[in-house]
């Protein structure tokens, strides 16, 4: 499905752009990336591709005037949410547009540019090493640099991690697909390297070979992990330019056990050594709804193991990025993990879990206490009766810091304990 997908995407691109529309592919909406939305003097389309049930909630996420799911469905149909479900050749009717020439005859007539840049840029790297294995080689280098973004390029010894591919970089700085930069004014020898937009354009396609050559290998991961714990962690692990776990030291502990008691002992010790400023961290100055949140933490408690082997297992077939992390003097502070728009998509449309609306809003109840916003629910009312809180002019003010983190971890460990009992019911 991977190509094809690829190939619909472009086709809606096309006929949206004829009809004078702005486009964007791989919209960022709050709960993920839509395939395509699209913009028009005040009027707006999203448009997913694949199956409803999947994709209609992250549609829901952002207000445009019309949404559709294109899916392979021969018979066109209104959702109770006022979503269009319709086949490609539907589409056009559905926004009242003009839609030629249609998906057969456009396929036939379709010229891959990038493509063909791909496989030039294929050709001059094998001349450059006199080696196709080592140019296969700089293009997964530059497919790492594309998800990881930038990455140290060191030469001052300072750096202990061993750098991806860095011997490759110099190479590619000179063949125009990647660019280095530099505070060292004089004799620099640490550089911070990154890609061209040649570099993008090649590292686009070699995604897309990827996903085509992988397509069995990752529904094997989604199916190992859980297509409801991938759902979880894709939702919310997903930040600007695709998914990132940052590395951290979080208690491996086996979730046992159905009765909700028994979910909520078992992750108790999860809790216990963590820190909660560590996850309240996460959230400051970075927008979030209430669902994306409640993922974001159980995928730094609960499932940050499964996480972490999710992103560890597309790191072994090229799907991701694990990328050492260092600050401005060359102390390393650990790994992150990241993934593209491209990939993350390909999760999302994959994976799916309906969490109980009242298990999110208790969620965002209680990260809202966490951030001292007064609302009156009950977890404020019972931290004011233990004294942990008072109200003053303005907002609230914590009378006991400590019994304060404790209360907001308790609350959390339940919280998540529902979800995950709502998960694997």
């Amino acid at each position: 499905m991977y190509y094809e997908l690829d190939e619909i995407k472009d086709y809606i691109v096309h006929i949206l752009k004829r009809n004078g529309f702005r486009v964007k592919k791989d919209f960022r909406c709050p709960e993920g990336w839509i395939d395509i939305a699209g913009f028009k003097m005040g009027f707006s389309v999203g448009i997913e591709i694949g199956n409803p049930e999947i994709v209609i909630p992250k549609l829901m996420s952002y207000p445009f005037n019309v949404r559709i799911v294109v899916t392979e469905d021969t018979s066109d149909k209104v959702t109770d949410k006022n979503v269009i479900v319709t086949n490609i050749n539907g589409l056009c009717k559905a926004l009242k547009i003009d839609c030629s020439p249609p998906f057969d005859e456009w396929l036939k007539d379709k010229q891959d540019k990038d493509y063909r840049f791909y496989q030039i840029a294929l050709k001059h790297l094998t001349k450059v090493f006199s080696n196709d294995i080592v140019a296969k080689r700089a293009i997964d280098a530059i497919v790492y640099l594309y998800m990881a973004e930038e990455v140290i390029e060191d030469y001052s010894g300072k750096v202990t991690e061993r750098i991806p591919f860095v011997r490759l970089y110099p190479t590619l700085v000179e063949c125009g697909l990647a660019v280095r930069d530099t505070k060292e004014l004089i004799k620099p020898k640490t550089f911070m390297t990154s890609l061209t937009r040649d570099g993008v354009r090649i590292a686009k396609v070699a995604i897309r070979e990827k996903l085509k050559d992988n397509r069995d290998e990752i529904n094997k991961i989604i199916e190992e992990i859980g297509k409801e714990i991938v759902f979880v962690i894709t939702m919310g692990l997903a930040e600007r330019k695709g998914l990132v776990l940052r590395e951290m030291n979080i208690v491996e502990a086996e979730i046992s056990g159905k009765s909700l008691d028994e979910i909520y002992y078992s992750i108790l010790p999860i809790f216990a050594n963590i820190d909660i400023d560590d996850i309240l961290k996460m959230f400051y100055r970075k927008p979030f709804t209430p669902l994306t949140a409640l993922c974001k933490v159980m995928s730094y408690t609960v499932f940050y193991h499964k996480a972490r082997k999710l992103l560890e297992r597309l790191f072994m077939i090229g799907l991701a990025s694990k990328v050492p992390v260092y600050d401005y003097y060359g102390e390393f502070l650990g790994y992150e993990y990241k993934t593209s728009k491209e990939i993350a998509g390909i999760l999302s449309k994959s994976a799916y879990a309906n969490i109980d609306d009242g298990i999110i809003r208790k969620f965002q109840n209680i990260l809202q206490l966490a951030f001292l916003k007064p609302s009156e629910t009950k977890d404020l009312e019972i931290a004011m009766e233990r004294g942990i809180v008072r109200k003053k002019a303005g907002g609230l003010e914590i009378v006991d810091r400590e019994r304060f983190k404790e209360f907001i971890k308790a609350r959390m460990a339940r919280i998540l304990a529902e979800a995950v009992a709502d998960i694997i019911s």
